[in-house]
């Protein structure tokens, strides 16, 4: 935690012992594993039983609270915590907010940070989860000064916690209304917010990166002998990096901040040329350095390592101090001192040097990754929300409702997922093809994703004419509609006023065709044809974390195949994507 403060671009070590012989696993050293929270030790207290047997004899709730500020009184601390959050959430219902913030007083909860109370054996979520409660107190007594320094530190504490500690108090940071950062910002504390928000997203950062090293390190046998080498996670707005090697029989991973490492490289190591150099990513989004400047005078890409990293020199920061002929090699120089110092090679192109079966073999890795961040992660969400809601850690109804609300939004995001992958694993070929309408199919589709696209804001434009029937499986093509539909919900442009989707079937001769257009982000044409391969999909900004796993479209593609049909990807409107699907028809008109 010292070490983040005074670093900006560390954000945490990880460090391992390999697998052997005896332990095909490996197991984590650093950071520590959570801390316990004795759940059932604490509700097997008998001033604990005592109170939810009142409870479910329906006694006044007041009366509840006074027992256990009462029974609980002597117990350790943890006991002491858990009742006193208890018994302050149900006299601040009972509309006595004095005497639930006398109710937590006598806790007795020790001063210092949340590090300091997983040292002591305290889980931090229960120390987060009481001085959150007390906030709020003083916030309904209208201390709100009080109040609001006390959220502030409670945040920054939060998101200093190591990443198996902070899973569970972070929710307190992004609980709608009532997270610490809305009520922060609500009440005049905006750059507070602002400020935490940064820290936040710093904070989930170690989480994500925590799965990546047990997903992918944990079980990696030891290569001594092999350089350290980075996992960058190319799916999230502001990616982290993992610079990962072997000493003996351990494992070591540190996780770095890239725009702050490399705004700290242009600071240290290239002072000199600092004002001349610009970082982009590939779709040249800036990231680090001079950000004006005009069109680039030369650029050249990180390989290997930072491969989604390009490094350039614009033509007005070159024209105003290239005067002399030595002066005119700062371009290839700044690049080549640049690259040296990163231990880079500019002019490597991966891609020309791996062989197809190469490139597959790293997006089905790059699938597996995927499928599993997103599987275990509404699973993770699911089950802290849950023990949030079975910890009383919510009171009142609103923020109850919020919280169910947001466990129904990952158990079906989780749904999805599966769906997807089933989807996939599917044998696409019909057995059995009978003659159907293909508007119908349509329809059915409209049906389960009209409402979709008109609660994201999308409108939907359907021109669909009567055609023959096609020989096939009705089911199958509603799902391929239902994927283009999608794809086009998910690739909307956020800088588009009007999203739209448009719909059509018609027929030409023999040939059915449908189309899906949208004015959305579009696919690059040099792609156009390869997302149509399994786990391919189209990376760049505003597509991490809403796209999917590169497996719709081949979905699509097999479904309209095995009705002996043809599907292509075009240019849509305003940049947009436009798939048309081609589908023999039964008999001619």
């Amino acid at each position: 935690a010292r070490l983040r403060k005074t670093r900006p671009w560390f954000n945490s070590l990880y460090l391992w012992r390999i697998p052997d012989e005896r332990d095909r696993s490996g197991w984590m050293l650093f950071p520590p594993p959570a801390t316990v929270d004795r759940h059932e030790d604490v509700n097997s207290r008998p001033c604990i039983r005592h109170a939810n047997d009142m409870l479910l004899a329906s006694v006044d709730r007041v009366r509840v609270a006074q027992e256990l500020s009462l029974g609980c009184r002597n117990e350790g601390l943890l006991v002491r915590t858990h009742a006193a959050i208890q018994a302050a959430y149900m006299l601040s219902d009972a509309g006595q907010p004095a005497e639930a913030l006398a109710a937590l007083e006598w806790a007795k909860m020790p001063q210092g940070s949340l590090l300091d109370a997983a040292k002591r054996g305290m889980p931090p979520y229960r120390v987060a989860v009481f001085r959150y409660a007390y906030a709020e107190l003083l916030l309904e007594l209208g201390k709100t000064d009080r109040a609001l320094d006390l959220l502030t530190t409670l945040g920054l504490q939060i998101t200093e916690l190591d990443a198996p500690d902070l899973a569970a108090p972070l929710q307190l940071l992004m609980l709608g209304e009532q997270g610490i950062l809305k009520l922060l910002e609500r009440n005049g504390r905006s750059e507070d917010a602002a400020r935490m928000l940064a820290l936040t997203q710093r904070a989930e950062r170690r989480l994500v990166a925590l799965r990546e090293v047990h997903a992918q390190l944990l079980s990696r046998p030891s290569d001594p002998d092999a350089p350290p080498r980075w996992i960058r996670d190319q799916y999230s707005d502001t990616p982290f990096l993992l610079y990962f090697g072997w000493h003996g029989d351990l494992g070591v991973a540190l996780q770095l901040e890239q725009q702050s490492l490399i705004a700290n490289f242009l600071k240290t190591r290239m002072r000199a040329y600092r004002q001349h150099v610009t970082i982009t990513d590939t779709k040249g989004t800036w990231v680090a350095g001079a950000r004006r400047g005009g069109d680039f005078a030369a650029s050249a890409p990180f390989s290997r390592t930072l491969s989604h990293l390009n490094v350039g020199i614009r033509h007005t920061a070159l024209d105003a101090t290239v005067g002399t002929i030595n002066e005119q090699w700062m371009v290839p120089t700044v690049i080549i001192v640049v690259c040296a110092a990163l231990g880079l090679t500019l002019i490597v192109q991966m891609a020309r040097l791996t062989h197809r079966q190469y490139e597959l073999l790293n997006r089905q890795r790059a699938f597996t990754t995927r499928v599993t961040h997103e599987l275990k992660t509404p699973l993770a969400g699911i089950r802290l929300m849950a023990e949030n809601l079975e910890v009383g850690a919510f009171r009142g109804d609103a923020q109850r409702r919020e919280m169910a609300r947001r466990i129904v939004e990952e158990a079906d995001r989780l749904k999805a997922r599966v769906d997807e992958v089933l989807a996939v694993a599917r044998e696409h070929s019909i057995p059995s093809p009978e003659p159907f309408d293909p508007e119908e199919a349509i329809l059915n589709a409209i049906d389960l994703w009209g409402p979709r696209l008109e609660t994201a804001g999308v409108k939907l434009h359907g021109d669909l004419h009567p055609t023959d029937e096609i020989l096939g499986d009705g089911d199958a093509l509603r799902d391929a509609v239902g994927c283009l539909l999608d794809n086009a919900l998910k690739y909307r442009d956020p800088e588009q006023a009007e999203p739209q989707v448009w719909l059509e079937l018609r027929q030409d001769g023999k040939q059915i065709e449908i189309s899906v257009a949208d004015n959305g982000l579009g696919v690059p044409k040099p792609m156009r044809k390869a997302i149509f391969q399994r786990f391919v999909r189209v990376e760049g900004p505003n597509r991490g974390k809403s796209g999917g796993h590169g497996l719709g479209l081949n979905q699509v593609r097999e479904i309209v195949e095995a009705h002996s049909g043809t599907i292509q990807c075009v240019e849509g409107v305003d940049g947009g994507a436009r798939f048309v699907v081609r589908l023999p028809a039964l008999r001619t008109a």
